[in-house]
Order: C-alpha cells, then sequence, then structure tokens
C-alpha cells in the first residue's frame, strides 16, 4: 500500500507499507519498529501482538504521546486489557489497529502536527 507525499522532510512519515516491510521516508523496515514525527526506534523486541506487556509498553509510554497507536499485524487484535489500563494511568489514548490502519492513522495524526508515537508489530 503506497501512502501520499508530504512535504516536511523532517517529518518521519510513512510512504509505504506492506507485509513484513515498512518505508519511513526513504529508509525500508523489516522488524518492529516504533515511530515518532522525529525518530525512529528499530529494535523494538516484539513479534505479536500476544507478547506485548508493560516491559515492552514502556518505551512507547516514555515518548509522552498525545496517541498511541499499536499496529497489531495483518488483523486487528487487541492486547491485554493491563496495556489499556497502562495507557489510561499515564493519560493517553491508545488505539490498536491492523498495520495499514494504523499507518495511514500515523501519517494523518503526524500532519496534523499532533504527538503521535505508532508501535508498529512486523
Amino acid at each position: 500500500m503506497k501512502f501520499t507525499e508530504h512535504r516536511d522532510a523532517s517529518i518521519n512519515i510513512i510512504r509505504h507499507y506492506m507485509p513484513g516491510k515498512v518505508t519511513i521516508n526513504q529508509q525500508e523496515y523489516h522488524q518492529s519498529c516504533i515511530i515518532t514525527q522525529h525518530q525512529v526506534i528499530n529494535d523494538w523486541s516484539i513479534t505479536n501482538i500476544e507478547q506485548l506487556n508493560a516491559e515492552h509498553l514502556q518505551p512507547l509510554l516514555a515518548l509522552k504521546p498525545e496517541v498511541l497507536i499499536i499496529g497489531s499485524g495483518e488483523t486487528q487484535v487487541f492486547p491485554p486489557a493491563i496495556i489499556f489500563g497502562l495507557c489510561a494511568q499515564a493519560g493517553i489514548s491508545l488505539e490498536v489497529m491492523n498495520n495499514a490502519a494504523a499507518c495511514r492513522t500515523y501519517n494523518v495524526l503526524t500532519t496534523e502536527d499532533r504527538e503521535v508515537v505508532l508501535g508498529l508489530i512486523l
């Protein structure tokens, strides 16, 4: 799935997504990663949503997003309820979507200059 162009080259925009691969700006990633407007953390050690626990969530929460999006893979699968509770305690809105929808939503929110973090599980 190819995404539209964005003008500000200093902002991380998802240019292309397909199962097992995401292109952010001009760089391809083949493993789970955390994406913000200004950084990509490409060593997020998770391979499926069932693994998501408080330890995996901490690097995302530490970025203090307004909205946290979790791309759960090719289908929408919700994490354990405790993950929603931890986000609520931190005052962070959590959205869980399949990866294609998560990438589109991240792009929309980041172009609106919202503090958004995407945890993309590849």
